[in-house]
């Protein structure tokens, strides 16, 4: 076995009820079941796939059971294995429209803020080690989703969990966050991290250090997450957070304020 499996498997990867998170320190997807069958999650990097297989021969499960693959936004390092899950399994991709452009890779890639960051950024030993990462799991090479099907923001989606979506754009043009009430559970995406990743601190929740395309926005855009109350905050970067959604925003305006 995959010994980043085992370790997690081994280690509470059970993050809230039902709700399943993979990946690594720095890049999280996740996992919901409901009734015995499956929703994933972001899909992050391709070398993830056998983390994905491994979990469902664990959990007696097989790629049937998954109904389909929801993307909190177009980002790669969201889509990994995005396509082989859709073509190997035909398992439906849905992401919100204003990103499917960048799913099927018709929108082009990174906005020039992005590339300027990470040339910027590159001497930090945290960001080198990100960049690392994502090489040997295969971010230089993600392939497009040839099929996706789309949602807008309020949408309660027919899948595992009947997730809420919220639009909270600025990361990225279609970037949301998927509240699954029932569990109390806040899938946030990149609308915030609990890892600062230009320094490697895991302190608690803030906006993206890196790669938003519009920060204002994506600061303004926290206002639409923060009546959800107590939930368990699940990001795509750094580990959960429990609390109050309006002291998670409170804290990222902050840190805002000061950075």
């Amino acid at each position: 076995m995959n010994e980043s499996v085992e370790q997690q498997v081994d280690g509470n990867l059970e993050v809230a009820p039902g709700v399943h998170r993979f990946g690594s320190e720095r890049v999280n997807w996740y996992v919901v079941e409901t009734d015995g069958r499956l929703l994933v999650v972001d899909a992050g990097l391709p070398a993830h796939w056998d983390q994905l297989v491994e979990w469902l021969v664990l959990r007696g499960y097989v790629l049937d059971d998954i109904a389909a693959l929801v993307l909190t936004h177009g980002d790669p390092d969201h889509i990994g294995f995005a396509e082989r899950l859709r073509a190997t399994a035909g398992v439906p991709v849905l992401v919100h429209e204003a990103d499917a452009g960048l799913v099927r890779g018709t929108d082009g890639g990174q906005s020039t803020g992005d590339l300027i960051s990470m040339v910027a950024d590159a001497w930090r030993p945290p960001v080198l080690k990100l960049y690392v990462e994502l090489w040997r799991a295969g971010g230089s090479s993600i392939p497009p989703v040839k099929s996706v099907e789309t949602f807008e923001d309020g949408d309660v989606l027919d899948v595992p969990g009947q997730p809420q979506v919220i639009h909270v754009p600025g990361h990225s043009p279609g970037t949301c966050a998927l509240f699954l009430p029932d569990r109390d559970v806040l899938l946030c995406g990149d609308a915030l991290a609990t890892i600062d990743l230009r320094t490697g601190r895991a302190d608690g929740p803030q906006l993206m250090a890196m790669f938003n395309d519009d920060r204002a926005q994506a600061l303004e855009s926290l206002a639409g997450l923060e009546t959800l109350g107590t939930v368990v905050l699940l990001p795509g970067h750094g580990g959960q957070w429990r609390g109050e959604v309006s002291a998670a925003v409170r804290l990222a305006r902050e840190r805002n304020d000061t950075s």
